[in-house]
């Protein structure tokens, strides 16, 4: 198969996506977590947005985003949005296991049936890596 072909660049964007925006999303929560943590009780007022921009966690979470926006576009300029959208569910798998293993937090039995079922979704909505005849 000859590199440029579309098949070739969607595994490659489908490589990307799995490895690259739900990381992204999973450290942008952490960093949410951390911020909010750090804001709690603050009123919400202009002073809150000067301690916001303040807080280390804030900064990590703004530097977050435009990365995790960077590798979004990366990817859907390799492959179809139907094809690569369904990879950010796994970001909610992801962020049950960070607050399992993270944050302590107890998981319910329906959230493993739930992430599992993303997990199948997911699965499903895999794109073909050969074009069918």
């Amino acid at each position: 198969m000859n590199p440029a072909t579309p098949a070739r660049r969607l595994d490659a964007a489908w490589t990307a996506a799995f490895a690259t925006v739900p990381l992204l999303g999973l450290a942008y929560q952490l960093c949410a977590e951390r911020t909010a943590s750090a804001l709690a009780g603050q009123p919400l007022d202009l002073a809150w947005f000067a301690h916001a921009a303040a807080v280390p966690w804030a900064q990590a979470l703004v530097a977050l985003e435009v990365a995790s926006f960077v590798a979004w576009m990366y990817v859907l300029s390799r492959a179809e949005l139907s094809a690569a959208f369904p990879l950010t569910a796994v970001s909610y798998l992801l962020v049950i296991g960070l607050g399992w293993f993270g944050f302590h937090e107890e998981i319910d039995p329906l959230q493993i049936v739930g992430a599992l079922a993303i997990l199948a979704g997911v699965w499903l909505l895999r794109p073909n890596a050969e074009p069918q005849p």
